[in-house]
Protein backbone atom coordinates (compact mmCIF):
# COMPACT_ATOMS: atom_id res chain seq x y z
CA UNK A 1 0.00 0.00 0.00
CA UNK A 2 1.37 3.42 -0.93
CA UNK A 3 1.93 6.18 1.62
CA UNK A 4 -0.97 8.15 0.13
CA UNK A 5 -3.29 5.17 0.46
CA UNK A 6 -2.18 4.58 4.04
CA UNK A 7 -2.78 8.23 4.90
CA UNK A 8 -6.23 8.05 3.31
CA UNK A 9 -7.06 4.91 5.25
CA UNK A 10 -5.95 6.51 8.53
CA UNK A 11 -8.02 9.62 7.82
CA UNK A 12 -11.05 7.49 7.00
CA UNK A 13 -10.56 5.62 10.27
CA UNK A 14 -10.30 8.90 12.21
CA UNK A 15 -13.48 10.22 10.58
CA UNK A 16 -15.33 6.97 11.31
CA UNK A 17 -14.23 7.03 14.94
CA UNK A 18 -15.24 10.69 15.23
CA UNK A 19 -18.75 9.84 14.03
CA UNK A 20 -18.93 6.79 16.32
CA UNK A 21 -17.84 8.93 19.28
CA UNK A 22 -20.44 11.63 18.64
CA UNK A 23 -23.13 12.19 21.24
CA UNK A 24 -26.08 11.46 18.96
CA UNK A 25 -24.49 8.25 17.72
CA UNK A 26 -23.78 7.11 21.27
CA UNK A 27 -27.39 7.75 22.25
CA UNK A 28 -28.64 5.72 19.29
CA UNK A 29 -26.23 2.90 20.09
CA UNK A 30 -27.42 2.81 23.70
CA UNK A 31 -30.94 2.43 22.35
CA UNK A 32 -29.66 -0.75 20.74
CA UNK A 33 -29.09 -2.24 24.19
CA UNK A 34 -32.67 -1.38 25.09
CA UNK A 35 -33.84 -3.11 21.91
CA UNK A 36 -31.87 -6.26 22.64
CA UNK A 37 -33.17 -6.16 26.19
CA UNK A 38 -36.76 -6.26 24.93
CA UNK A 39 -35.91 -9.16 22.59
CA UNK A 40 -34.22 -11.17 25.36
CA UNK A 41 -37.11 -10.56 27.74
CA UNK A 42 -39.53 -11.95 25.18
CA UNK A 43 -37.30 -14.93 24.43
CA UNK A 44 -37.16 -15.65 28.15
CA UNK A 45 -40.94 -15.33 28.42
CA UNK A 46 -41.53 -17.71 25.51
CA UNK A 47 -38.99 -20.20 26.87
CA UNK A 48 -40.68 -20.20 30.28
CA UNK A 49 -44.06 -20.78 28.61
CA UNK A 50 -42.56 -23.71 26.72
CA UNK A 51 -41.05 -25.08 29.89
CA UNK A 52 -44.34 -25.04 31.81
CA UNK A 53 -46.18 -26.63 28.89
CA UNK A 54 -47.90 -23.52 27.57
CA UNK A 55 -46.01 -23.27 24.31
CA UNK A 56 -49.32 -23.10 22.44
CA UNK A 57 -49.34 -19.37 23.14
CA UNK A 58 -47.93 -18.79 19.66
CA UNK A 59 -46.94 -15.59 17.99
CA UNK A 60 -49.59 -15.59 15.33
CA UNK A 61 -47.90 -12.77 13.49
CA UNK A 62 -45.75 -12.18 10.48
CA UNK A 63 -45.76 -15.84 9.52
CA UNK A 64 -43.86 -17.03 12.59
CA UNK A 65 -44.63 -20.52 13.77
CA UNK A 66 -46.31 -21.07 17.12
CA UNK A 67 -43.27 -22.99 18.33
CA UNK A 68 -40.79 -20.18 17.73
CA UNK A 69 -39.23 -19.48 21.11
CA UNK A 70 -36.17 -17.72 19.75
CA UNK A 71 -35.38 -14.32 18.31
CA UNK A 72 -37.82 -14.68 15.41
CA UNK A 73 -40.63 -15.58 17.81
CA UNK A 74 -39.81 -12.61 20.04
CA UNK A 75 -39.78 -10.21 17.09
CA UNK A 76 -43.07 -11.62 15.83
CA UNK A 77 -44.55 -11.04 19.29
CA UNK A 78 -43.46 -7.41 19.11
CA UNK A 79 -44.90 -6.99 15.62
CA UNK A 80 -48.28 -8.34 16.76
CA UNK A 81 -48.97 -5.68 19.40
CA UNK A 82 -50.23 -2.12 18.77
CA UNK A 83 -47.26 0.11 18.01
CA UNK A 84 -45.08 -2.96 17.58
CA UNK A 85 -43.84 -1.98 14.13
CA UNK A 86 -42.57 1.33 15.50
CA UNK A 87 -40.83 -0.51 18.32
CA UNK A 88 -39.26 -2.88 15.78
CA UNK A 89 -37.84 0.08 13.87
CA UNK A 90 -36.43 1.49 17.11
CA UNK A 91 -34.80 -1.88 17.81
CA UNK A 92 -33.48 -2.07 14.24
CA UNK A 93 -32.02 1.44 14.21
CA UNK A 94 -30.51 1.14 17.68
CA UNK A 95 -28.88 -2.22 17.05
CA UNK A 96 -27.70 -1.04 13.63
CA UNK A 97 -25.96 1.91 15.26
CA UNK A 98 -24.41 -0.41 17.82
CA UNK A 99 -23.27 -2.67 14.97
CA UNK A 100 -21.59 0.21 13.18
CA UNK A 101 -19.88 1.25 16.39
CA UNK A 102 -18.51 -2.28 16.89
CA UNK A 103 -17.39 -2.50 13.26
CA UNK A 104 -15.47 0.76 13.67
CA UNK A 105 -13.81 -0.58 16.82
CA UNK A 106 -12.97 -3.85 15.05
CA UNK A 107 -11.46 -2.12 12.01
CA UNK A 108 -9.77 0.88 13.61
CA UNK A 109 -8.87 -0.91 16.83
CA UNK A 110 -6.75 0.51 19.58
CA UNK A 111 -3.37 2.13 19.51
CA UNK A 112 -1.42 -1.12 19.75
CA UNK A 113 -1.07 -4.16 17.53
CA UNK A 114 -0.35 -6.78 20.20
CA UNK A 115 -2.26 -10.04 20.56
CA UNK A 116 -4.67 -8.61 23.13
CA UNK A 117 -5.63 -5.74 20.82
CA UNK A 118 -6.31 -8.15 17.95
CA UNK A 119 -8.37 -10.36 20.26
CA UNK A 120 -10.44 -7.31 21.23
CA UNK A 121 -10.96 -6.56 17.54
CA UNK A 122 -12.12 -10.11 16.92
CA UNK A 123 -14.57 -9.92 19.82
CA UNK A 124 -15.98 -6.65 18.52
CA UNK A 125 -16.36 -8.18 15.06
CA UNK A 126 -18.25 -11.13 16.54
CA UNK A 127 -20.53 -8.84 18.52
CA UNK A 128 -21.14 -6.78 15.37
CA UNK A 129 -22.38 -9.92 13.60
CA UNK A 130 -24.81 -10.67 16.45
CA UNK A 131 -26.22 -7.15 16.70
CA UNK A 132 -26.27 -6.84 12.92
CA UNK A 133 -28.41 -9.98 12.73
CA UNK A 134 -30.84 -8.52 15.27
CA UNK A 135 -31.00 -5.25 13.31
CA UNK A 136 -31.67 -7.10 10.04
CA UNK A 137 -34.31 -9.37 11.58
CA UNK A 138 -36.04 -6.46 13.30
CA UNK A 139 -36.23 -4.49 10.07
CA UNK A 140 -37.49 -7.57 8.22
CA UNK A 141 -40.34 -8.08 10.68
CA UNK A 142 -41.13 -4.37 10.62
CA UNK A 143 -41.51 -4.67 6.85
CA UNK A 144 -43.61 -7.82 7.19
CA UNK A 145 -40.95 -10.08 5.69
CA UNK A 146 -39.73 -11.87 8.78
CA UNK A 147 -38.92 -15.58 8.59
CA UNK A 148 -38.60 -18.35 11.13
CA UNK A 149 -34.97 -18.77 12.16
CA UNK A 150 -35.42 -22.55 12.24
CA UNK A 151 -36.23 -22.61 8.52
CA UNK A 152 -33.29 -20.31 7.81
CA UNK A 153 -30.93 -22.50 9.84
CA UNK A 154 -32.03 -25.68 8.07
CA UNK A 155 -31.81 -24.00 4.67
CA UNK A 156 -28.28 -22.79 5.41
CA UNK A 157 -27.30 -26.26 6.65
CA UNK A 158 -28.74 -27.89 3.54
CA UNK A 159 -26.81 -25.47 1.33
CA UNK A 160 -23.59 -26.19 3.23
CA UNK A 161 -24.06 -29.95 3.04
CA UNK A 162 -24.65 -29.73 -0.71
CA UNK A 163 -21.24 -28.15 -1.27
CA UNK A 164 -17.84 -29.91 -1.22
CA UNK A 165 -16.49 -29.89 2.31
CA UNK A 166 -19.89 -28.89 3.65
CA UNK A 167 -19.69 -31.33 6.57
CA UNK A 168 -16.37 -29.84 7.66
CA UNK A 169 -17.85 -26.34 7.36
CA UNK A 170 -20.81 -27.24 9.55
CA UNK A 171 -18.52 -28.81 12.13
CA UNK A 172 -16.40 -25.65 12.17
CA UNK A 173 -19.52 -23.53 12.67
CA UNK A 174 -20.57 -25.88 15.45
CA UNK A 175 -17.16 -25.58 17.10
CA UNK A 176 -17.34 -21.79 16.95
CA UNK A 177 -20.84 -21.79 18.43
CA UNK A 178 -19.80 -24.11 21.26
CA UNK A 179 -16.71 -21.98 21.94
CA UNK A 180 -18.86 -18.83 22.05
CA UNK A 181 -21.32 -20.52 24.41
CA UNK A 182 -18.56 -21.66 26.73
CA UNK A 183 -17.10 -18.16 26.58
CA UNK A 184 -20.43 -16.65 27.65
CA UNK A 185 -20.63 -19.03 30.61
CA UNK A 186 -17.07 -18.12 31.61
CA UNK A 187 -17.90 -14.42 31.37
CA UNK A 188 -20.86 -14.95 33.67
CA UNK A 189 -18.94 -17.05 36.20
CA UNK A 190 -15.81 -14.90 36.29
CA UNK A 191 -17.68 -11.59 36.18
CA UNK A 192 -15.50 -10.26 33.38
CA UNK A 193 -18.54 -8.38 32.06
CA UNK A 194 -17.81 -5.75 34.70
CA UNK A 195 -15.05 -4.18 32.62
CA UNK A 196 -17.62 -3.19 30.00
CA UNK A 197 -19.63 -1.09 32.45
CA UNK A 198 -19.02 2.23 34.13
CA UNK A 199 -19.24 2.24 37.95
CA UNK A 200 -22.80 1.90 39.20
CA UNK A 201 -24.37 3.14 42.45
CA UNK A 202 -23.90 0.79 45.38
CA UNK A 203 -27.67 0.35 45.62
CA UNK A 204 -27.90 -1.43 42.27
CA UNK A 205 -24.49 -3.08 42.00
CA UNK A 206 -25.51 -6.42 43.52
CA UNK A 207 -28.68 -6.62 41.42
CA UNK A 208 -26.68 -5.91 38.27
CA UNK A 209 -24.22 -8.67 39.21
CA UNK A 210 -27.01 -11.23 39.66
CA UNK A 211 -28.71 -10.29 36.38
CA UNK A 212 -25.46 -10.37 34.40
CA UNK A 213 -24.27 -13.66 35.90
CA UNK A 214 -27.55 -15.48 35.32
CA UNK A 215 -27.97 -13.94 31.88
CA UNK A 216 -24.55 -14.83 30.52
CA UNK A 217 -24.69 -18.39 31.90
CA UNK A 218 -28.18 -19.00 30.45
CA UNK A 219 -27.22 -17.64 27.04
CA UNK A 220 -24.03 -19.67 27.08
CA UNK A 221 -25.88 -22.91 27.80
CA UNK A 222 -28.35 -22.25 24.98
CA UNK A 223 -25.62 -21.38 22.46
CA UNK A 224 -23.65 -24.53 23.35
CA UNK A 225 -26.75 -26.61 22.66
CA UNK A 226 -27.21 -24.83 19.32
CA UNK A 227 -23.62 -25.74 18.47
CA UNK A 228 -24.21 -29.37 19.41
CA UNK A 229 -27.31 -29.50 17.18
CA UNK A 230 -25.32 -28.09 14.26
CA UNK A 231 -22.60 -30.70 14.89
CA UNK A 232 -25.21 -33.46 14.87
CA UNK A 233 -26.52 -32.13 11.55
CA UNK A 234 -22.98 -32.29 10.18
CA UNK A 235 -22.21 -35.78 11.46
CA UNK A 236 -25.52 -37.17 10.21
CA UNK A 237 -25.53 -35.05 7.02
CA UNK A 238 -29.09 -34.14 7.96
CA UNK A 239 -29.95 -30.43 7.73
CA UNK A 240 -33.19 -31.00 9.64
CA UNK A 241 -31.08 -31.51 12.76
CA UNK A 242 -29.74 -27.97 12.54
CA UNK A 243 -31.73 -25.38 14.42
CA UNK A 244 -31.53 -22.16 16.37
CA UNK A 245 -32.47 -21.32 19.93
CA UNK A 246 -35.94 -22.79 19.55
CA UNK A 247 -34.39 -26.17 18.69
CA UNK A 248 -32.07 -25.83 21.68
CA UNK A 249 -35.03 -25.13 23.95
CA UNK A 250 -36.90 -28.13 22.53
CA UNK A 251 -33.83 -30.27 23.14
CA UNK A 252 -33.67 -29.09 26.73
CA UNK A 253 -37.35 -29.78 27.30
CA UNK A 254 -37.02 -33.36 25.99
CA UNK A 255 -34.36 -34.22 28.58
CA UNK A 256 -35.26 -35.73 31.98
CA UNK A 257 -36.13 -32.77 34.18
CA UNK A 258 -35.57 -30.58 31.14
CA UNK A 259 -38.72 -28.53 31.66
CA UNK A 260 -37.36 -27.22 34.95
CA UNK A 261 -33.99 -26.48 33.35
CA UNK A 262 -35.76 -24.72 30.46
CA UNK A 263 -37.70 -22.50 32.86
CA UNK A 264 -34.43 -21.60 34.60
CA UNK A 265 -32.75 -20.85 31.26
CA UNK A 266 -35.77 -18.76 30.24
CA UNK A 267 -35.50 -16.77 33.46
CA UNK A 268 -31.81 -16.35 32.68
CA UNK A 269 -32.64 -14.87 29.28
CA UNK A 270 -35.08 -12.52 30.96
CA UNK A 271 -32.31 -11.57 33.40
CA UNK A 272 -30.02 -10.81 30.46
CA UNK A 273 -32.78 -8.62 29.03
CA UNK A 274 -32.91 -6.60 32.23
CA UNK A 275 -29.11 -6.47 32.28
CA UNK A 276 -29.22 -5.05 28.75
CA UNK A 277 -31.28 -2.15 30.09
CA UNK A 278 -28.50 -1.56 32.63
CA UNK A 279 -25.96 -1.62 29.79
CA UNK A 280 -27.94 1.06 28.00
CA UNK A 281 -27.24 3.32 30.98
CA UNK A 282 -23.77 2.24 32.12
CA UNK A 283 -22.02 0.61 29.12
CA UNK A 284 -18.63 1.99 28.15
CA UNK A 285 -19.24 3.26 24.63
Amino acid sequence: MTDAAQDAARETGRQARRVADSRWFETTARAGFVGTGVVHLLIGYLAVLLGIGNASAGTGAQGAQSGDTDQSGALAQIASVPGGVLLLWIVAIGTAALTVRLVVEAVVGGRTDDARAWLARAKNAGKAVVYGAIAYSSASYALGAGKSSTGSSRSAAATALATPGGVVLLLLVAAVAIAIGVGLVVIGVRGSWKKNLRPQPESVRRTVAVLATLGYIAKGIAVVIVGVLIAVAGFRSDPDQASGLDGAFDALRSMPGGSVVLVVVGLGFAAFGLYSFVRARYARI
